[in-house]
């Protein structure tokens, strides 16, 4: 877990209180997001196009945005970079 993950998780537990961490692939933590059985995923760690590409997709139909934090938009694909800057799964 990154330092910065570690930062963002102290800060809701500030603001929110109770934070449940779950150990699953990014797509899997993505889908729970656009689910509604988690209420977000951070992701200051890499990761590549294929592991949030369908998830995103998933994300996207149900409301919710992936943003990439260097562009502070909608991740984009098909780069000629296939490492994803970090993330952050939101309503």
């Amino acid at each position: 877990m990154s330092k910065e993950t570690k930062e963002f998780i102290s800060d809701t537990k500030t603001k929110k209180g109770i934070v449940k961490l779950i150990s699953k692939g990014s797509s899997l933590k993505l889908c729970m997001v656009a689910e509604g059985t988690a209420d977000c995923y951070p992701r200051f760690a890499p990761t590549i196009e294929w592991d949030t590409t369908a998830g995103q997709c998933i994300c996207e139909s149900a409301g919710f945005r992936v943003i990439d934090l260097k562009t502070k938009v909608s991740m984009l694909y098909n780069r000629s970079q296939l490492l994803n800057n970090w993330f952050l799964v939101k309503t």
